[in-house]
């Protein structure tokens, strides 16, 4: 891990405990900084906003997506690659649950609506591209590639929204079946 990625997980922890102990609004970014031992600009390098720090799995997530979806077969039907991609992230899973629990929790559904559209739609940039690239024809490859990240993306809004507990079996399914609806 380079010295940047050990800034930015620093940063990202201390602010999602001062989020728990201050309330999002509560929480400082000078004295999320100052905790972590680096200054209010370092932290503005890192996290354009505080709501990034809450969504930084998301976008750090689809960079990771991109190998992933990319590596698998050309063959394969890319709902199921992109379902397969996405239950092999490298991720915690019960960092993801708490994440998700601090931005219900804190943060306006308006918001979070927001980041997600936003994350779907880079989502399905990325997947348009793939599909032009495997020679499908650009409409054809935009419709397939919002289709999908709706559909991923309908299931973690349904799985945000849910009733407790929330777990990533439950949002695997919810994905599964989304995806397999479209597929």
């Amino acid at each position: 891990m380079t010295k940047s990625e050990r800034t930015r997980a620093a940063l990202r922890a201390t602010a999602l405990r001062h989020f728990v102990a201050d309330g999002f609004e509560g929480a400082s970014v000078p004295a999320i900084a100052a905790e972590a031992g680096v200054t209010e600009r370092t932290f503005y390098r890192h996290f354009a906003t505080k709501d990034e720090v809450l969504f930084a799995d998301l976008v750090e997530g689809l960079a990771w997506f991109r190998t992933a979806v990319r590596s698998r077969p050309v063959d394969e039907p890319l709902h199921r690659s992109v379902l397969e991609s996405l239950s092999s992230a490298p991720t915690d899973p019960r960092l993801l649950v708490e994440i998700a629990r601090l931005r219900r929790e804190l943060l306006s559904p308006e918001r979070i609506e927001r980041v997600f559209r936003d994350r779907q739609a880079a989502m399905a940039t990325e997947l348009r591209a793939l599909l032009v690239e495997r020679g499908v024809e650009d409409l054809a490859a935009a419709v397939r590639a919002e289709t999908l990240a709706g559909a991923v993306f309908a299931a973690v809004a349904v799985w945000s929204d849910g009733p407790e507990p929330h777990d990533l079996r439950t949002l695997g399914a919810l994905t599964e079946e989304a995806l397999n609806q479209v597929g």
